[in-house]
């Protein structure tokens, strides 16, 4: 019998090292061997048998852990998280993301009309991406768009994150003006950005740039080159200088107030000037140039501007004010121009706009029903106004725009998009009209 009893407490000893802990399992053993050779339940010589067995049951346990462990710090993981493909290492030191963007663009206008082409259709933009980051503090980003049978760089550009209070960035990226143009394209309300903003666009250049912000506020300051797809003909390289500053008064989640102002200053560097001169689409990229300034030849200009957004559940609005002053040569007149535009947007399906105040733009829809998950998207419809002021000293173009938008996001990197544009500039008896659509995808 006691035979029986000792083979039945072994059996369960042994049974409890199985479907214990390692570390919990093998204390309880050697405490159970302990009790049963006290209680002459095992020998002497038993008791040593078994413990030196659970012993090396247990270094052999850790050693199988350790090897566990380096095999997860020394492996990449790969994730498709939210449709984007990110690669990371082990160690969490190492990170890359691969993806980009179509966008497909069909208008429909009369040919007959101001900047009218007739019916047209383009890639509006084909872009590949890879960016990440490198030893923990350190962040790349490379961008190259294809669209329009050729292919250009957007972004390429090293980023330092080690110094808590701010990033700094080095390379072709967008200079820090205008809320329009620092949202990306794939979050804008409409499919092209107001004619308002691309007046006075600074846009991506070759520069350095120091950014920091908080959980209301955000300033950015940059200094620059001109973009590396620029040909300076063998002079001296322009440059200019700007700095952009917002502050979020509101800052909740569905409920937003943006206020922003910029500035910015080019050098034209040609010995005797440069010759400048602004022309415009009417927000349709296929369609004619309908507003122009005058051509004149300047030594440098000066550009401000003042930002107001909100978002209060579905619905928010937008607007930026934005003036420029060119300085003229001798002999030519100096010219100021003024631009601005409102909209607004509604969201028949209750979502809102996402806004980042750490970077003072908005970000991503994500539809509260997603279609493939049976879901019908978010519906958003908007208007926009346009007044644009390209006339001084008696020449020029001044003119208005209006735009009414209709976006269906299917997904959240899935999104369709619908504007009728109208355009009218002072003085000339025809007028634009336009049906815009767009099909875009991310990934």
């Amino acid at each position: 019998m006691k035979l029986k009893t000792s083979s039945l407490l072994i059996a369960g000893a042994l049974f409890g090292a199985a479907v214990l802990p390692v570390q919990a399992n093998n204390e309880a053993m050697m405490e159970l061997l302990k009790v049963l050779r006290d209680q002459g339940t095992i020998t002497a010589e038993n008791y040593e048998l078994l413990a030196n067995a659970a012993k090396a049951d247990k270094e052999a346990s850790e050693e199988v852990a350790k090897k566990v462990d380096q095999v997860e710090k020394e492996s990449t993981t790969v994730s498709l998280k939210g449709g984007h493909l990110k690669f990371k290492s082990g160690d969490k030191k190492f990170s890359a993301q691969i993806g980009g963007r179509l966008m497909a663009d069909y208008a429909f206008m009369d040919k007959d009309d101001l900047g009218g082409t007739g019916n047209s259709s383009e890639i509006r933009r084909a872009r590949l991406f890879v960016k990440g980051t490198a030893f923990n503090d350190w962040g790349y980003k490379a961008q190259f768009d294809f669209a329009g049978d050729e292919t250009t760089i957007k972004d390429m550009y090293l980023q330092y994150n080690g110094w808590k209070p701010a990033k700094i960035t080095l390379g072709n990226h967008k200079m820090p003006f205008s809320l329009d143009d620092t949202t990306s394209s794939k979050y804008i309300t409409f499919i092209e950005r107001s004619a308002a903003t691309e007046a006075f666009v600074i846009g991506r250049k070759n520069g350095l740039s120091i950014a920091t912000g908080g959980h209301n506020w955000s300033l950015t300051g940059a200094v620059h080159m001109e973009g590396i797809d620029n040909e300076n003909s063998g002079q001296d390289e322009d440059y200019g200088y700007g700095m952009r500053a917002t502050f979020t008064p509101l800052a909740e989640k569905n409920k937003t107030i943006h206020l922003g102002a910029a500035l910015h200053h080019q050098e034209l560097e040609a010995s005797s000037g440069s010759a400048e001169q602004i022309t415009l689409r009417p927000e349709v990229h296929t369609a004619g140039e309908i507003f122009t300034s005058f051509n004149d030849t300047f030594e440098d200009y000066n550009t401000y501007g003042l930002e107001l957004a909100g978002v209060f559940g579905p619905l928010s609005f937008q607007s930026e004010y934005a003036h420029r002053e060119y300085n003229a040569v001798s002999g030519s007149k100096d010219q100021d121009m003024d631009t601005w535009y409102a909209f607004a947007s509604y969201f028949l399906t209750g979502e809102s706009r996402p806004y980042d105040a750490k970077n003072g733009v908005f970000g991503r829809v994500k539809p509260k029903r997603i279609v493939g998950e049976g879901g019908y998207g978010a519906w958003e419809v908007a208007l926009r106004y346009s007044d644009i002021d390209l006339e001084d000293n008696g020449l020029g173009d001044k003119g208005d725009l209006s735009t009414l938008g209709l976006n269906w996001y299917a997904t959240p990197t899935i999104r369709f998009m619908a504007n009728y544009t109208t355009a009218d500039v002072d003085g000339q008896h025809d007028d634009f009209d336009a049906f815009h659509f767009r099909g875009q995808v991310d990934f």
